[in-house]
């Protein structure tokens, strides 16, 4: 190959690959302008996302029944906890529940994970739900119920047999954090 034909194909193969990296993404930001019309578009999105679980929530306290929305939400929740690393640590513990208790002591804070004989009072000092953490500031009290099956997930899975989850107050609800009653 000439130096004429490699000096065309190096261009086209430039040509080439910039093309790639701008429809990739992948392209050069040459101003702040282009960066504060992304963050304006993300602010749009995660509003629209907070109207519609706020939407959602309250058309299911509106339409469903108590004990359906429940069940839904529960389900939900436990659905939550089996996708999540937690629920792998929860698994590796079956059957050690002082062991779950003592790990999560120093992940919550030892006052948020208290243990007296069969009961136990367990919470989260913010809500930590990936959904709604940062979203509106009050939700129906159906959403909560997630957590509620989220909690009875890991329980369950780590005591290995059947427990009764209480939800005693949460963040969503307008309290300063969100505490669950175990009963083993």
């Amino acid at each position: 190959m000439d130096r004429k034909d490699f000096l065309k194909s190096a261009a086209r193969a430039c040509v080439a690959c910039a093309g790639v990296k701008v429809l990739s993404g992948q392209e050069n930001r040459p101003d702040s302008a282009q960066t504060e019309k992304e963050r304006q578009a993300r602010a749009a999105e995660q509003q629209f996302k907070e109207a519609y679980i706020l939407t959602l929530m309250q058309n299911m306290e509106k339409e469903i029944d108590g004990k359906t929305r429940t069940r839904l939400m529960e389900r939900c929740g436990r659905a939550c906890a089996r996708r999540g690393s937690l629920y792998d640590r929860a698994r590796e513990l079956k059957g050690d529940l002082d062991g779950f208790l003592k790990a999560m002591a120093g992940v919550l804070g030892k006052e948020n994970v208290v243990r007296n004989g069969d009961v136990i009072t367990w919470g989260y000092p913010r809500c930590f739900c990936e959904l709604v953490a940062g979203g509106p500031a009050r939700l129906p009290d159906t959403y909560c119920l997630c957590s509620v099956g989220w909690v009875h997930e890991m329980f369950e899975t780590v005591s290995q047999k059947p427990v009764r989850v209480e939800l005693l107050q949460s963040v969503k609800r307008g309290a300063t954090s969100c505490k669950f009653l175990i009963r083993l």
